[in-house]
């Protein structure tokens, strides 16, 4: 859309505009220069989005038009544009879009690789994806655990780590483990540390099914992953599985 195509270099002019270059380098650091940054911080993104839209008058836009805009977003290389699509999702249309539509436009940003660092997968996974789950209830959750199973990493990793906002209820333990098998044995460095996160909130509420996941599938954790599972276990306990990884690898 012609409209979407001007609007969105006039965010992008408001947010260079209180960008901070200390930030910026930090953040590209940070990430290793996977992706570049402009230096502004959640917050701030959140605030120059909702006075763009108020200029402009895009809430009076019906939810598929805000959606392009949203998804727009994402076309971009830069961090905090990204952000920008998410907080747009998470503020101005997570309670208008089914969510087969939504997640069938997210498909779509991993469909054409726009999301490719742990950054952005993971705040639209606690932001966007998580909160889609705790609305829709199983059906939702079923969907976005079957990525698991996708060949691209960062949906895949989607698969998992979208239901650590939903971690506290048991219901979604059927969806949870299944997917995390599937993760866990991938070589991927992000794949394996999606897993040791949700398992390290899983065992706040379940210890012992955490330490039977981590049993039967010890041969495809990496020591990372492991940790982060092991993270609120007795030092003992985490010295010991430790020490079982080290023995299965030699």
């Amino acid at each position: 859309m012609p409209i979407i195509d001007s609007l969105i270099p006039q965010l992008q002019t408001r947010l260079d505009q209180i960008a901070s270059p200390k930030t910026r380098d930090w953040w590209q650091r940070y990430m290793r220069q996977v992706i570049p940054f402009r230096g502004v911080g959640i917050p701030q993104i959140r605030e120059q989005l909702i006075l763009w839209q108020a200029e402009h008058g895009i809430e009076s836009w019906d939810a598929n038009q805000q959606l392009r805009l949203a998804m727009a977003l994402f076309e971009s290389p830069i961090a905090e544009d990204k952000l920008a699509g998410i907080l747009y999702l998470q503020t101005f249309l997570a309670d208008r879009l089914e969510w087969q539509t939504l997640l069938a436009e997210i498909e779509q940003l991993y469909a054409k690789a726009l999301i490719f660092d742990w950054n952005t997968c993971d705040w639209l996974c606690v932001r966007v994806l998580g909160p889609a789950i705790a609305r829709h209830g199983t059906d939702c959750g079923g969907a976005v655990a079957a990525w698991a199973g996708t060949s691209y990493l960062w949906q895949a990793r989607a698969g998992v780590v979208a239901f650590v906002p939903v971690v506290t209820e048991a219901r979604y333990d059927p969806l949870i483990y299944p997917a995390c098998q599937t993760l866990i044995r991938r070589e991927e460095r992000f794949a394996k540390t999606g897993v040791g996160w949700i398992l390290r909130d899983l065992s706040k509420r379940d210890p012992a099914a955490v330490r039977r996941f981590v049993d039967q599938n010890l041969a495809y954790f990496s020591t990372e992953a492991l940790r982060n599972a092991y993270k609120y276990f007795q030092k003992a306990e985490v010295q010991l599985a430790l020490d079982k990884l080290k023995s299965s690898r030699t």
